[in-house]
């Protein structure tokens, strides 16, 4: 009773001061309870999300107009051609937004709801993650590694993440499909699995490790990890993926947009070139890719060259490190084109860091039962330090993501967009 008053209380809080409501629901809810009020949080967080020109969040805005009063018949043509990979010009190339898009703005006709729903819709697949993860016995000793490592994981796409619309909420979904399976084997969660797709074209590849990882326990665990540390050093003909990809359009247009090659036959990375080009701070640069990359190699590598892999995990984490490690043996092979690799690297980052996480809660980390326990913690820190870059770049992006009205008075940011401004520049006025 005391329970669903305490919830009661913060989801009327919300509107008040998200803030807050957020600090009192994580502190004095259990899981069952916190779990709506984090994802209305979520919710209130997208109504007020700050943006930028250029970002991800502005072109979906842009597309809300060419919805404007569509009728069914064009919505279901559209739709016909998005299925068949073959969109119509102006139309999005994933079932999702187009649903989305067509929903707010023609049927409702509120563009502003938009992003709401987006953000609804992640924050349940996000939440949901969180509370099949985070759960440990009350009064257990929480050490300065399993905080952290539980810190990774929270951060890892988070409340920042889902301007992107697509590529975040896909990666949720299928993660949510995973752990699901491989905690009940129920099929139902085979269906979730099949749902990224429909949300993210990328899936139709990125998922297809998740999907072998279902037979994970018919596959050595000697054969993964020489496959694993094979594709360090190898990878697909970039060529023969470049003619395959030349009998559908819209394949031709994403991987063209992703590697291609000049009049001399030589591979060219316009993501790359860009990157390398940035004059972005230390934080930015090496944060938002490189960190959390890296750190999940070394996270994958403790655990193998400890041991713990098959051997000392549980069913759940022997799926989720396997997936893990087969989706990044496909980042590897596909390492020639870095926003491939950078999409499918941060999809096997989360189960990694999902493993990680359920191993840290659990305390299999002292690494009492392994040969050279002290060496094992010292590798642990490592693997904890390279994620320093992350951490930082997460604040950052978070001050200038977050409407100051997440603090308090969030609907003064509804009544008007030209009021709702960031925490970011706010703090620039003063510093």
């Amino acid at each position: 009773m005391r329970e669903n008053q305490s919830k009661g209380f913060a989801i009327l809080l919300l509107f008040v001061s998200p803030a807050i409501a957020l600090f009192s629901a994580v502190k004095h809810l259990e899981w069952k309870h916190k779990k709506l009020v984090l994802i209305l949080f979520i919710t209130i967080y997208g109504s007020l999300l700050k943006y930028g020109e250029g970002s991800d969040a502005a072109v979906y805005y842009q597309l809300l107009n060419s919805y404007d009063n569509m009728s069914f018949s064009e919505f279901f043509l559209r739709l016909e051609h998005i299925i068949t990979f073959n969109p119509l010009p102006g139309s999005p190339n994933d079932v999702y937004v187009h649903v989305l898009a067509f929903f707010s703005s023609s049927i409702l006709g509120m563009h502003d709801v938009f992003f709401p729903i987006v953000g609804f819709i992640y924050g349940y697949f996000y939440v949901t993650a969180m509370s099949k993860i985070l759960v440990w016995e009350k009064g257990r000793k929480l050490t300065l590694s399993l905080l952290l490592i539980v810190i990774l994981f929270i951060i890892h796409r988070s409340v920042t993440s889902f301007q992107t619309v697509r590529t975040w909420t896909g990666m949720w979904v299928l993660f949510n499909g995973v752990l699901g399976y491989h905690q009940t084997r129920q099929k139902k969660y085979v269906l979730l699995m099949c749902c990224a797709p429909l949300i993210h074209f990328a899936y139709f590849v990125i998922a297809l490790p998740a999907f072998a990882a279902l037979y994970i326990r018919k596959i050595p665990a000697k054969v993964i990890i020489a496959v694993y540390i094979i594709s360090f050093f190898t990878s697909f003909n970039p060529g023969g993926i470049l003619d395959a990809a030349k009998e559908n359009s819209l394949a031709e247009t994403k991987v063209g947009a992703y590697y291609r090659e000049n009049a001399e036959g030589e591979g060219i990375d316009p993501i790359m070139e860009r990157m390398e080009e940035s004059n972005a701070v230390w934080y930015a640069k090496y944060g938002k890719t490189d960190s959390v990359y890296y750190g999940g190699h070394a996270f994958a590598f403790l655990l193998i060259l400890s041991g713990y892999f098959k051997k000392k995990m549980t069913q759940v984490e022997i799926g989720l490190f396997g997936t893990g490690l087969m989706m990044a043996i496909l980042a590897n092979f596909g390492a020639f084109s870095y926003a491939f690799y950078s999409r499918t690297m941060a999809n096997a980052v989360v189960y990694i860091l999902g493993a990680v996480s359920l191993l840290a809660i659990r305390g299999a980390f002292s690494f009492r039962d392994t040969h050279n326990p002290r060496l094992m913690r010292f590798l642990n820190w490592v693997c904890i330090l390279v994620f320093v870059p992350k951490m930082v770049f997460f604040v950052a992006d978070l001050l200038v993501m977050t409407s100051v009205f997440i603090l308090g008075l969030p609907f003064i940011g509804w009544v008007s967009s030209d009021l709702n401004i960031s925490i970011r520049e706010i703090m620039g006025e003063f510093l």
